[in-house]
Order: C-alpha cells, then structure tokens, then sequence
C-alpha cells in the first residue's frame, strides 16, 4: 500500500528541487522569473523558494506520521529532485536571457 504512496515523495522532490534555485537567487539579492512575474523581486522568490521548503516538509511529515512510507521512498524522492535539478540546470540560459 505505501508503494502507491512514493508519487508524494517524487513531487516532494520537485518541490525540494524548485525552491532551490528560487531561494538561491532571492538571497543573493537577484531578480528571478517567479509565479508571480518574468522578474520577480528578490524577497518574492526567497518566499516562494521557503514556501516549496515547507510544502515539501508538510508531505514528508504527513506521509512519515500516516505511516505511508516504505524503503522506496527516500529513492523516489530523490528522483523527482534530481529530476528538477537537471530540467534547472539545463534551461537555466532561458530564465536568464528573458
């Protein structure tokens, strides 16, 4: 049954995994493309990389306190964030050349 589950780890990945750049660039005080705009401010994207942080962290902790987890999990959470790291970091010239 916890094997249906590992979708919540893989999309917890990419959560992990889209607020890295986002939070990354915020604290260093650079404009970012966003949600909310081609060039959102600083302070935008260092929230809605903490916001991906703690949308990862609330499905973790739900899934760990449900007892929907197997030995499988962290590996598919893992994907989903290497996954999101590698479509970052080969499309990163597009975001900075808008």
């Amino acid at each position: 049954m916890a094997e249906l589950f590992l979708i919540w780890y893989f999309l917890t990945g990419f959560f992990l995994g889209n607020g890295v750049p986002h939070f990354a660039f915020g604290a260093a005080g650079k404009t970012f493309r966003s949600p909310f705009g081609q060039r959102s401010a600083p302070r935008t994207n260092v929230l809605w990389g903490i916001s991906n942080f703690v949308a990862a962290t609330a499905i973790v902790g739900s899934m760990i306190a449900l007892d929907l987890y197997s030995s499988y999990a962290l590996v598919a959470l893992l994907i989903g964030f290497w996954l999101m790291m590698l479509m970052f970091g080969t499309g990163i010239k597009r975001f900075l050349n808008d």
